[in-house]
């Protein structure tokens, strides 16, 4: 057995799991720095092109040229920020803690309103537009893996999640020969692995293509038929979808994304749908998730159409994480105090297996706790329950802007529950398909 670092995660409550040099008790991540001048060449740095990770200063240049975040030269579908508005600077985003109680006040009277009123006639409020997936059995393509024993479950609430988006695509219409089903944000793959299990058969000609920014290890990859899969390293601001290979060489392009995080949500949707006839859309299927990293530039929605202004959509952004933040206790907190929630646990399953890596969604949910914790002060003026209630109208006004959006541009488009919230608070994805594609609904 390889040695292990020593070094003790409090957060996660083991020890570091990275291997390390002979002779050596901790990996390079944490290896104590050196108390003295004599030594500094031998210190670390954060990365100039990724401040996730570290480098020696004496082997930053080296390590430049063969750092997996390095930049690499552009292919033909990458044209810089071609998805991504420019900040027009007119109105930052602050924290909930800068305005007063009557501001947040006013923001969540609007929300309750467009939630149960509507703005422009009775039958466009949201809440009547948020349909309930049918509960079906585990699609076929997961039943293995969900009937695997041993599984935690925490997995097995991503593998229902998963089984309910190949469910949706079916009930839509989606699945045809010679279609690319294209997963964004994929992560490690696994939505991928079970549509090409599902739809990709031999001779049909579909295929799956991931797109995911970073690069990642335990890829799940190795699973999929080659020459029926193909994964892109790219960031969804800079994708012009309708030029990939995959693309061009399909019928028709269906979207799929689970927990796709934020801001890359209105990335996404301009890359599927801005593109016109040229990627061929027939649809999408994207849950979404982390509203509060939404960008007021780059939000596809029209705020003023739903009588929203700059400023109070920046509350609203404060507003959302609300939803997913339970009592505000880290946990740190509640595992020193045995204290049990349900709904923060849940949110704190949407580990690895997501659209993200299990660092990258951990500090997300930190930031949710640490944003609900400013905000549970008595300026709030809503007890728990009342924040967690006005925060899932916000996400899902913010999500309704997105649908509007679609149907401004010829799609079919609607919220819907695509699981229930016990399996997880990010319930809530965008069913979509194009009127107008011949790949599409008719």
């Amino acid at each position: 057995m390889e040695p292990q670092c020593q070094f003790y995660v409090v957060r996660k409550k083991r020890l570091c799991r990275m291997t390390v040099r002979p002779g050596n008790q901790y990996c390079g991540e944490h290896n104590p720095l050196p108390k003295d001048d004599l030594c500094k060449d031998d210190s670390r740095i954060p990365c100039p092109n990724d401040p996730k990770h570290t480098c020696y200063v004496r082997r930053l240049q080296k390590h430049l040229s063969i750092c997996n975040a390095r930049p690499l030269d552009d292919p033909d579908y990458i044209v810089r920020n071609v998805n991504c508005p420019p900040d027009s600077g007119t109105c930052w985003r602050r924290p909930l803690t800068q305005y007063t109680r009557s501001q947040i006040q006013h923001v969540i009277d609007k929300i309750n309103c467009l939630y149960k009123v509507g703005r422009l006639q009775i039958s466009e409020h949201v809440e009547v537009n948020i349909e309930n997936a049918p509960e079906m059995a585990i699609h076929n393509a997961v039943l293995e893996e969900f009937t695997t024993v041993g599984r935690t479950e925490s997995s097995l609430r991503h593998l229902r999640q998963a089984s309910s988006i190949l469910h949706l695509v079916e009930a839509e219409g989606l699945v045809k020969e010679g279609t690319c089903y294209v997963e964004l944000g994929a992560g490690k793959g696994q939505l991928s692995v079970f549509a090409a299990e599902a739809w990709c058969g031999e001779g049909d000609g579909s295929s799956v293509m991931l797109v995911e920014r970073a690069a990642l290890r335990h890829k799940r990859d190795n699973r999929l038929r080659a020459g029926a899969a193909h994964r892109l390293r790219a960031d969804l601001a800079h994708l012009v979808l309708g030029r990939t290979p995959a693309v061009r060489d399909s019928r028709a392009t269906v979207a799929l994304a689970k927990h796709l995080c934020g801001v890359a949500t209105d990335y996404a949707l301009r890359c599927v749908v801005g593109a016109g006839d040229e990627t061929r859309a027939a649809g999408l299927v994207m849950a979404t998730c982390c509203h509060h990293r939404c960008e007021l530039s780059a939000y596809v929605g029209e705020l003023q159409e739903l009588g929203i202004s700059d400023e109070e959509f920046n509350i609203m952004l404060g507003v959302v994480s609300w939803a997913t933040c339970g009592h505000g206790r880290s946990r740190r907190y509640r595992g020193e105090t045995d204290v049990t929630d349900t709904s923060n646990d849940l949110n704190d399953s949407e580990s690895d297996e997501s659209s993200e890596t299990e660092v990258n969604h951990e500090q997300r949910v930190t930031e949710e706790e640490s944003k609900e914790r400013k905000c549970s002060k008595p300026s709030a003026g809503l007890a728990v329950g009342g924040r967690a209630e006005v925060g899932r109208r916000a996400k899902a006004v913010v999500d309704w802007g997105r649908v509007m959006y679609l149907r401004r541009r010829g799609w079919r488009a609607r919220l819907c529950h695509f699981v229930p919230r016990h399996v997880s608070l990010e319930n809530v994805c965008i069913v979509a398909t194009a009127l107008h594609s011949d790949g599409g609904t008719k």
